[in-house]
């Protein structure tokens, strides 16, 4: 199998090939999750396994779960496991739909392949994400309350076109929406290009929403924020 690995801020290394590959929103959504040192946490479509792999890179130790449908995918995050000894992280080849396990997670996380511009063209990239567009939000939130402990969290991105979808999702699984964040590329940009959302197992009804996150600064560099969540130090005069 070939690949080629990227390094994250922390020097954990993570392979990576033509077809499971990982961007902005990835990062974004492994911060948003706040899983704790010691936490359970399944990543849903986990690709590569950036997800578990940025939260073992930021120092988390508990278990973790990479779950991809995508073989390849799966063979990506165990061979990164290797390379880097993280044992915590187990990848899991299975549809989220049909998997069993006696685990019960404190969060939850998944990062649907949404495609901005379009749906891939290539037949290699159809063949490896055709499942993940029968994959409904509906059946996110259903596994996460089937799979989470009373409370635990699950924590996805999406368009924020379909974040009314999201929310009525998660509602009728019993996942009540607790926090929600829209990200923007800049302060003065009129609509976010993604939103974060929070959702507890039969929580409670209350929503916060939290200030925009803004990708760049006035000068068209990164954000503060931004950097602190890429793990770059941060200089200021």
């Amino acid at each position: 199998m070939e690949y080629t690995t990227e390094l994250l801020a922390h020097g954990t290394k993570v392979c990576i090939n033509k077809t499971h590959r990982f961007g902005t929103d990835a990062f974004l959504l492994s911060h948003f999750a706040g899983v704790k040192y010691r936490q359970s946490a399944l990543d849903i479509g986990s690709g590569c396994g950036i997800i578990p792999l940025r939260w073992y890179d930021f120092g988390h130790r508990g278990k973790a779960v990479a779950l991809e449908i995508d073989a390849e995918g799966t063979r990506l995050t165990n061979e990164s496991i290797k390379l880097n000894g993280a044992e915590n992280i187990t990848a899991v080849n299975a549809d989220i739909r049909e998997w069993k396990t006696d685990i019960q997670f404190d969060v939850v996380t998944c990062n649907p392949p949404y495609f901005t511009r379009g749906k891939p063209k290539d037949d290699e990239k159809k063949a490896s994400f055709r499942h993940q567009f029968t994959l409904t939000d509906f059946d996110v939130a259903k596994a996460a309350f089937r799979l989470l402990k009373d409370n635990g969290k699950l924590c996805v991105c999406q368009r924020p076109s379909r974040l009314a979808t999201v929310i009525y999702a998660m509602k009728q699984n019993r996942i009540e929406p607790k926090v929600i964040r829209f990200v923007k590329q800049r302060t003065h940009d009129d609509a976010p290009w993604l939103v974060l959302v929070d959702g507890r197992k039969n929580g409670g009804a209350s929503l916060t929403l939290m200030p925009d996150l803004i990708m760049e600064n006035a000068n068209g560099g990164f954000s503060d924020e931004i950097l602190s969540i890429y793990g770059k130090n941060i200089n200021k005069e």
